[in-house]
């Protein structure tokens, strides 16, 4: 994984821009209730922010800035962001860190607090409004690698790729709270999507969860473990089971709780434990979890006999060219290509902007049409690699208005879908299977693509690699 040397950034984004975007016109309500030195601080923020003496920015953009594993960036500009707290200690899951989210619903974005501060749900409690004003902070991860890109008010002195706590005396110049408090609408994920990065520090509800039949009487935390416990969860997704964990600290009240044995909704903040190695569900308290209902079964494979459509690449070689399929450049000089995976000893696509010089890379590759009125129930499946994804994305998208020409690629509707895609996380040497995606929603016949973004900058250049993408249905 590249490792940049410590980058300070001045942010030159049009303040007119995202005032207008996040702010409605002077809706500021200035608390009344939160004393009178703290209320005057408030004040005096939101009315800077007003007169464009300072930029309000997106938790989204402001992630934007920071590639995971890189030397943290440390901000100069007077930049200010907003989010609501979806986090709590009360029950002790949490230790000097809460996690907000720019939206109480459907939000796109979220990520971590470090302060120096216990029992912090007295002052940001579950859905308080906060605004955070950011020069002379740092934007990072307070253990590089793992994925969660968190605020912290300095950098540590034993390892400088990694951020420490904002202080209780930096608080007072940095956070604000103001009197709002919003209610929290989880934001209903599937189990096999939940290593998408925009769900990382944001709250999810899992539905037709359960823990796995060999933790039956087992409690959420292993008695043996010092600190944290990943619980095994699964859910039923088309002909298969899907995977993740719930992870319990040992200092939570509910430790020692049993696990529930029926099936039902987890409602908890997307994390990463602490090595960075998997996506975990951290609840705020054992209330989060209603498992009163029976476990979901899967659909019976047989039962999907019909192949809609079958990609190995196997026939491939250089340039992707395969009959029907579209392989376009909107943006950079960049196409999917065929390329021999050593690993697998079989051919993949591939796509990535290293050394390109490009100043955007936007490169799709769509299947050939797909008729689902044929069929009754239909799943799509895929394989995806990275050779260090870096800040590099890659998407995947259904569509039922394309018309199949290059021309209105970028006028036709596509729809994100939800899917596991590998990431600077995972293991390079081996490829992520997506989990099946139901795609009987969908009618008529649509396209499915694939769609990586990237440039030529070091931190944004990573390759993706894509396999055996099928499509079985009834």
């Amino acid at each position: 994984m590249k490792r940049n040397q410590t980058i300070t950034v001045l942010l030159a984004f049009s303040a007119s821009i995202f005032f207008t975007a996040c702010v409605e016109d002077s809706n500021f309500t200035v608390p009344q209730n939160l004393g009178v030195e703290e209320n005057l601080k408030l004040d005096a923020l939101l009315d800077s922010i007003q007169n464009n003496q300072l930029e309000l920015k997106s938790i989204k953009d402001l992630k934007s800035l920071y590639i995971s594993g890189n030397d943290p960036v440390k901000i100069v500009s007077d930049i200010v962001v907003k989010g609501y707290v979806i986090s709590s200690d009360a029950k002790g899951n949490y230790f000097r860190e809460f996690y907000m989210q720019d939206s109480p619903e459907n939000p796109t974005a979220g990520l971590k607090v470090a302060i120096n501060l216990t029992n912090s749900y007295n002052k940001f409690n579950f859905g308080r409004e906060v605004y955070i004003r950011l020069k002379n902070l740092y934007v990072g991860e307070t253990n590089s690698g793992d994925g969660v890109i968190s605020i912290g008010g300095k950098l540590k002195l034993t390892d400088t790729r990694e951020i420490e706590s904002i202080t209780q005396n930096q608080m007072e110049n940095h956070l604000f709270r103001s009197i709002i408090t919003e209610e929290i609408v989880s934001k209903v994920v599937t189990l096999g999507a939940l290593d998408d990065a925009a769900n990382i520090g944001t709250f999810v509800s899992i539905e037709n969860a359960f823990f796995s039949s060999d933790l039956k009487g087992k409690a959420f935390v292993d008695p043996t473990e010092d600190f944290d416990t990943k619980r095994k969860i699964e859910t039923c997704q088309g002909p298969a089971f899907v995977s993740s964990f719930v992870e319990t600290s040992s200092f939570a009240s509910f430790a020692n709780n049993g696990l529930p044995e029926g099936g039902g909704t987890i409602n908890a903040v997307v994390s990463r434990d602490f090595g960075g190695d998997f996506t975990v569900l951290v609840l705020n308290s054992a209330d989060d979890v209603t498992m009163t209902g029976e476990r979901c079964t899967p659909s019976v494979i047989e039962d999907f006999s019909t192949l809609l459509l079958y990609q190995d690449f196997e026939a491939t070689s250089g340039e992707i060219r395969i009959p029907n399929w579209t392989n376009y450049i909107e943006a950079g000089s960049k196409k999917w290509r065929s390329y021999m995976d050593a690993n697998s000893l079989s051919r993949a696509a591939n796509v990535g902007s290293f050394r390109s010089s490009d100043d955007h890379t936007i490169s799709w590759l769509i299947t050939a049409g797909i008729n689902l009125d044929t069929t009754l129930e239909e799943y799509l499946s895929f394989e995806t690699s990275t050779s260090f994804a870096d800040g590099s994305t890659l998407e995947v998208f259904i569509s039922e208005n394309w018309d199949g020409t290059e021309a209105t690629i970028t006028n036709a509707n596509w729809t994100a879908l939800p899917a596991r895609i590998a990431s600077n996380n995972d293991d390079f040497n081996s490829f992520k299977n997506s989990a099946f995606i139901n795609l009987s929603a969908y009618s008529g016949t649509v396209y499915i693509a694939f769609k990586y973004l990237g440039n030529g900058n070091e931190n944004f250049d990573g390759t993706y690699e894509l396999d055996n993408i099928t499509i079985i249905a009834k």
